[in-house]
């Protein structure tokens, strides 16, 4: 397997990609998400490779400002789901020892503020 690096770049309302090791190796895709596709196809075409021997990675170039911003989006999505694993490990702990303590389900759902139903998923994930 020969992994490659494909740069997309938008051009007017096609992306543009083209193969970082291999220039020849040129596509144009409507929709991003087939970028490594049609680059895996034009990549052993030019190189004369079985497809299944391509793999590609696309790195993906907007307008400075534009990066930035997607960049902080994702970076920003990552944080919200490692905040939420761990609120979720935290909310399982709380439950399983206000249970310990003898509350009931009603009385753990009105201290952490959630639903009955959710202390129910909680009791059960832990």
């Amino acid at each position: 397997m020969i992994r490659y690096t494909s740069t997309a770049v938008r051009d007017e309302h096609l992306w543009r990609v083209q193969c970082d090791q291999i220039p020849a190796a040129l596509s144009t895709v409507t929709r991003l998400r087939d970028a490594s596709a049609a680059q895996r196809e034009a990549i052993a075409w030019v190189a004369e490779v079985p497809e299944s021997e391509v793999e590609v990675d696309v790195h993906v170039v907007l307008p400075d400002d534009l990066g930035e911003i997607a960049e902080g989006a994702r970076r920003s999505v990552r944080e919200a789901a490692e905040a939420q694993r761990e609120a979720a490990a935290r909310s399982r702990e709380a439950v399983a020892r206000l249970k310990q303590l003898g509350l009931t389900g009603a009385d753990v759902a009105e201290v952490l503020g959630v639903s009955p139903q959710r202390v129910s998923q909680l009791s059960r994930a832990s």
